[in-house]
């Protein structure tokens, strides 16, 4: 990994989220760029001028605050990594997507909590409802959370149809940079499917060159069958893939792998 992109909206499990971030660009002597998106209303009279609500002023002023923090950071974990600081005007979660594509970003760290942590669990935040919208793999800091080596990941695969093979070697290669065994995770109302099998089998022919374990267990709720497998197996991180949805499952249903990001304990990566 050689760039890393943290979202923040200065909260503090923002914050959090953010020294989890330095942590792991230390680790993996990755760049880190701290990124605010900021937003005007087009009939705020502030739009023009330098008044105190001006685009100008919100820009310094979050310029200021991504600063500070980047001191903060740097003091206090002593990294030798670069951290940039960029703020930008913009609907957050386009802001978002348009920054980590101009950066090249391997990876988007956010907090899954922001100002609002009550009806961030019932209704979601900007940061789950990104898992749908990333155009890179995204990992998600539950609030109280703080950075731990990451050597034990449950990866959850759905053989009710073939895995995405690009999305599975990108979740390998992420793997690989943790030098970590992975516990690949199946749940399935039928278990011993044949087809569910020989999916699992190729799977882990793919494993083969890292320590890992496979399991298929029967669940009909994948959030709560994953969660009690990763807290048995004392896992550091959760990595979901990508599930095929129509346009129209979209906009009314949500997908398991934001179901798991409003109510996780365990930092989840979303892989794209």
């Amino acid at each position: 990994m050689k760039t890393l992109v943290l979202a923040t909206d200065f909260s503090s499990n923002a914050r959090q989220a953010a020294y989890f971030a330095a942590h792991l660009a230390k680790e993996q002597k990755a760049r880190l760029i701290l990124f605010h998106a900021f937003h005007l209303w087009p009939d705020n009279p502030a739009k023009t001028g330098d008044f105190p609500l001006s685009i100008k002023t919100m820009q310094e002023n979050s310029e200021k605050a991504l600063n500070h923090l980047a001191d903060e950071i740097r003091a206090d974990i002593q990294t030798d990594e670069p951290i940039q600081c960029i703020a930008r005007e913009g609907h957050t979660m386009n802001a978002i997507r348009d920054l980590t594509k101009a950066e090249r970003a391997d990876l988007l760290i956010m907090s899954t909590v922001g100002t609002a942590p009550q009806s961030a669990q019932l209704l979601g935040s900007i940061a789950t409802g990104m898992v749908a919208d990333t155009n890179v793999p995204l990992l998600l800091i539950p609030p109280g959370i703080g950075y731990a080596h990451i050597k034990n990941i449950v990866l959850c695969i759905d053989l009710a149809e073939p895995p995405n093979v690009v999305a599975l070697e990108t979740a390998l290669i992420f793997t690989r940079h943790f030098d970590c065994v992975i516990n690949v995770l199946c749940v399935s109302e039928t278990p011993d499917d044949p087809i569910l099998k020989e999916r699992a089998e190729h799977v882990r022919r793919l494993l083969v060159p890292q320590p890992h374990t496979l399991s298929i267990v029967a669940g009909e709720t994948v959030y709560t069958t994953l969660l009690d497998f990763a807290h048995t197996n004392k896992a550091d991180l959760i990595m979901m893939l990508p599930q095929t949805r129509t346009w129209l499952w979209k906009l009314f249903a949500e997908g398991e792998t934001q179901r798991m990001a409003r109510l996780t304990d365990i930092p989840l990566l979303a892989i794209v």
